[in-house]
């Protein structure tokens, strides 16, 4: 990336040679103007601009150009003179009206986005025999019909992509949508990387009893009647999904809250031994980013029982517990330990931490959970997100098997500061013991405390900062969560179990859903059917173990500084294969390609994967040489 400053920049070598290229595209933002006395004027000149042009016609190197004004530049004009849109209030909406130059970005052609906060300038094509149109803004304000919103180009042998709106996609949905047209196009669909969406919903403290927050002294638990909605329901989406996906839940497990209510079953009271489950005093919060002394604090779990020594039997006599024990209902949901009695890590002592992982791994061994075919065996999901600073803790951890745990993204000091897609890696200074990953999760506006809509709207006015009603908190979740799957984040996100009740609740309408539904099915229909209207991308969830590998392989990718060289046939008119290299074209992971037409190697240490309607993804292995891959057909450039 070059930052050009207003007092203007030396461009980089484009080219080494007549016949090596060393960019394989241009994308320009703003035409990197500021604002002068004689008005706004890029700051490279002519000659550099020139420059770029002639070095796309001399390799075949497409130009993006963002947030650009209309004008002869891009076979347009304004459609209103000197006029731009919209004032406050004031919507129009864009779509993408032909894909053709970009069919693997997997967008939906006619599908309408907000502008709103998004400046930008209708325009009309004055040059049909150059320029096309990729997308379009719908009437508003003063514009009375469709306006171009963006356009192809093509100037000779000079390709480029002008969009005449401003792009801001931190927070902008829109622009996190549009992105897509111009990455695969500038690209030709031939890049380093892949485009995967992964959808992971964990619902923590399965078992346990919520105090809710409206109405207040009210708790509520999860019954299996609620979980045998779920499992229909997951089954159904699936179906409506894109072809390819598969979505399914992730349960929490905090096995306590069995043996809790195991012993107060009839059944229980006589099997149980102990007869009671564990049960301790917290005693007084922490501060929230609270960082324990290694080898202080008092234990508070009970002297005994030593180890866990329930029964079977005990564990059974919860309907809850044995509805998992049916492999079926087991089987439909992934499954965590959320610890056993989700005791707050923060000041914990080793024991204390210890126990608590030692003993749920324990139950879930005795009761099955373990034996699930989607089961993670090293992860955790702390208690609401506590031990995180506390060194003892994370070394109870790491002494039980776990190897990566999810933060919360609520609280930066969770995150990796050098770059958001990469996990966080505890350190002696940071968080007390080395070497356990960090995952990053997403808190929602569906709080762990709530049930119904009414309570969670409640909270999300009086503590959170809304406004409105239920309805209003869904477009807000859907707005921001949907531009995180398109910004291709893979953090999970986070729910609980008071959000599953669905068996007793009123009917609710998402899109063409209708029914009863619990909270967290009402945020994934709002969530996934809005993906489905605006792309064709395969949804698919894996389960917490999975999600760690990604980060990590994610991070040891990046820093392996993959690349790839494209190599075009005598005549320049097309590529016909493509070299994937890295530093020291080694990589302790597979680096991936994305293509737009199949792909052959004789090299070792290579896969193919292809889901839905994705486009094909090639892994390379690298050790000590690039790896050629050459195109089934070629692309031309």
């Amino acid at each position: 990336m070059v930052l050009v400053p207003s007092s203007g920049t030396t461009l980089p070598v484009l080219n080494s040679t007549t016949t090596n290229a060393n960019y394989g595209g241009i994308i320009v933002l703003g035409e990197v103007a500021y604002s002068g006395t004689n008005g706004f004027s890029s700051a490279l000149t002519a000659a550099q601009w020139q420059q770029m042009f002639n070095y796309q016609t001399a390799f075949g190197v497409r130009m993006v150009r963002l947030d650009v004004y209309p004008g002869s530049d891009f076979g347009t004009t304004t459609a209103i003179t000197g006029s731009g849109c919209c004032d406050a209030g004031v919507e129009q909406l864009v779509s993408i009206t032909n894909s053709t130059g970009f069919s693997t970005a997997g967008l939906v052609v006619g599908a309408t986005l907000s502008t709103q906060a998004l400046w930008h300038y209708p325009a009309i094509i004055t040059d049909s025999s150059t320029t096309w149109q990729v997308a379009q803004f719908g009437p508003g304000g003063s514009f009375t019909s469709n306006t171009t919103a963006a356009v192809i180009n093509h100037f000779g042998k000079r390709q480029q992509m002008a969009w005449f709106t401003s792009f801001a996609t931190d927070w902008s949905t829109t622009s996190s949508f549009i992105q897509h047209s111009y990455i695969h196009w500038v690209t030709r669909g031939l890049f380093a990387g892949r485009r995967r969406i992964y959808l992971g919903t964990q619902v923590d403290d399965m078992h346990l009893s919520t105090g809710l927050y409206s109405p207040s002294n009210t708790d509520f638990r999860l019954r299996t009647a609620d979980l045998d909605a779920h499992v229909s329901w997951m089954t159904n989406l699936n179906t409506r999904l894109r072809p390819g996906s598969a979505y399914f839940m992730e349960i929490g497990h905090n096995g306590n809250g069995d043996i809790i209510a195991a012993v107060n079953t009839t059944a229980g009271s006589t099997s149980c031994n102990p007869a009671t489950a564990i049960e301790f005093n917290e005693g007084n919060a922490t501060a929230l980013e609270f960082q324990k002394s290694l080898g202080s604090g008092t234990d508070i779990w009970p002297a005994s029982p030593a180890s866990y020594s329930w029964s079977l039997t005990c564990a059974s006599s919860d309907d809850l517990a044995k509805w998992f024990q049916v492999t079926a209902n087991r089987d439909a949901f992934a499954h965590v330990s959320h610890t056993f009695a989700h005791m707050s890590l923060n000041n914990a002592t080793y024991a204390d931490a210890n126990r608590e992982i030692f003993f749920n791994k324990q139950w879930m061994s005795a009761v099955g959970i373990a034996s699930a075919s989607k089961f993670s065996t090293n992860g955790l999901i702390p208690p609401a997100i506590t031990g995180l600073h506390n060194g003892d803790a994370i070394k109870a951890f790491m002494d039980n098997g776990i190897t990566a745990v999810v933060g919360d993204n609520t609280r930066p000091v969770l995150m990796n500061s050098e770059n958001e897609f990469w996990p966080l890696t505890s350190t002696v200074a940071g968080n007390g013991y080395a070497g356990l990953l960090i995952i990053p999760r997403w808190a929602t506006t569906i709080f762990f405390n709530c049930d119904l809509p009414a309570c969670t709207t409640s909270e999300w006015v009086k503590t959170s900062g809304g406004s409105g009603d239920f309805a209003a908190l869904l477009v807000d979740a859907k707005a921001t969560n949907v531009r995180h799957l398109l910004g291709l984040h893979h953090d999970p996100f986070m729910f609980h179990q008071a959000n599953l009740r669905q068996s007793d609740v009123d009917a609710y309408t998402v899109g063409t859903q209708s029914g009863k539904m619990s909270l967290i099915q009402i945020w994934v229909e709002t969530i996934t059917q809005e993906m489905t209207r605006l792309t064709t991308w395969p949804i698919i969830s894996i389960i917490h173990d999975n999600i760690a590998k990604e980060f990590t392989n994610r991070m040891t990718r990046d820093k392996c500084v993959p690349a790839i060289t494209y190599k075009l046939s005598t005549d320049a008119s097309s590529i016909i294969s493509v070299d994937v290299s890295a530093s020291g074209n080694s990589c302790s992971v597979p680096l991936p390609l994305t293509l737009p037409v199949d792909a052959t190697t004789t090299a070792s240490g290579t896969t193919s994967e292809q889901i839905g309607s994705d486009p094909v993804v090639k892994w390379s292995t690298l050790s000590g040489s690039a790896i050629t891959w050459t195109l089934a057909s070629p692309i031309a450039v």
